[in-house]
Formats: C-alpha cells, structure tokens, sequence
C-alpha cells in the first residue's frame, strides 16, 4: 500500500489463485459472491444480491476494511 495525495492507494499485481482465494474470501465476508479480478484495471468483479457489479480494487478494499476492521489490524 502507497499514499498518494493522503489517501492509502493499493496496487495489486494478479499472483494467481493466491490473489483470488484472498478477494474471495475478502467478498464473502462483505455478503458478496467473488466473481474475478482485473489486475491491468484493478477492479474486482464482484455479485451481490443477484446483480454482477464491478468495484475498483481501492473502494473495494475500504469497504473491506470499514465492515471488517479487524483484519487487517
């Protein structure tokens, strides 16, 4: 994780099943459904209550982190 004008920025680089199994389980928590990860865009696809969406990996992460604050504390 970076800081770029104040704000965390996380660049995720796609390491594979690895990186899927974390954002999966990640979605799971939130209630969401994992579908799959664009690492050239950073956006996670993502379905939730029967609709696909599609978050970039940022607001993904923060809203991760605001449901789930103590993991990665």
């Amino acid at each position: 994780m970076t800081r770029k004008r104040g704000v965390r920025w996380m660049q995720l680089q796609d390491f594979g099943r690895g990186t899927r199994i974390e954002l999966s389980k990640m979605a799971r928590l939130l209630g969401m459904k994992f579908i799959g990860f664009n690492p050239k865009a950073q956006q996670v696809s993502l379905e939730f209550k029967g609709k696909g969406v599609t978050y970039p990996l940022e607001e993904f992460v923060e809203q991760y982190e605001r449901e789930c604050p103590t993991s990665f504390n």
